[in-house]
C-alpha cells in the first residue's frame, strides 16, 4: 500500500478558519479607518462653510447689507455680507450643533491659522485650545473678510485625523 504525503480537507478548513479569525482581530490595527472618517468629516464641513458663505453672501446683496456690519434675519452678524467669524453666527447659518463639533478662536498664529482671531471648527471630543495644539491636526478655519473685495478664507487641516 503507498504512503498518503499531503493533508486532508479538514486540515485546510480548520487552518483557513484560524488564519480567518486571526485576520479579523488583527486588521483594525493596522488600519484606521476612524482616522479617515474624521478627515472626510471635516473636509465635508468645509465644503458646508464653503457653501453656506456664498449663499449668505447671496442674501446679504439682496437685502443690501455688504457694509463692513451687517445683520441678516436681525439675528445674525455679517462682515462684509460673508458670516462673522463667532460660533453662533457661523452655526447658525451651517445649521450645526456643538454637540458634534467644537469651536475654539485663535489665540497665536500657528501653522495655516495666520490670523489671531480665527474662528477654529473641530470635531468634538478633539483637544484644540486657543493655541492651536500643534499636535491636533483636524479642524476647519474660518477667517472672516477682510474687505469688500476679500471673501472669507475656510481651510481645511486634516494632517493628523
Amino acid at each position: 500500500m503507498r504512503k498518503q504525503k499531503g493533508f486532508t480537507l479538514i486540515e485546510l478548513i480548520i487552518v483557513i478558519v484560524i488564519l480567518g479569525i486571526l485576520a479579523v482581530t488583527a486588521a483594525p490595527r493596522f488600519f484606521d479607518f476612524g482616522g479617515d472618517a474624521r478627515a472626510a468629516t471635516v473636509e465635508g464641513l468645509k465644503g458646508a462653510v464653503d457653501g453656506t458663505t456664498q449663499v449668505v453672501y447671496a442674501r446679504a446683496a439682496i437685502n443690501n447689507q455688504l457694509g463692513a456690519t451687517g445683520t441678516l434675519d436681525s439675528a445674525d452678524d455679517l462682515v462684509y455680507g460673508y458670516p462673522a467669524a463667532t460660533q453662533d453666527d457661523l452655526f447658525s447659518f451651517l445649521n450645526v450643533s456643538t454637540v458634534d463639533w467644537g469651536t475654539v478662536v485663535a489665540s497665536a498664529d500657528v501653522g495655516l491659522v495666520l490670523l489671531e482671531d480665527d474662528l477654529v471648527i473641530f470635531p468634538s471630543g478633539t483637544p484644540v485650545t486657543a493655541d492651536i495644539n500643534p499636535d491636533t491636526q483636524c479642524y476647519v478655519i474660518y477667517r472672516a473678510a477682510a474687505d469688500e473685495n476679500t471673501p472669507p478664507v475656510v481651510l481645511a487641516v486634516t494632517d493628523d485625523c
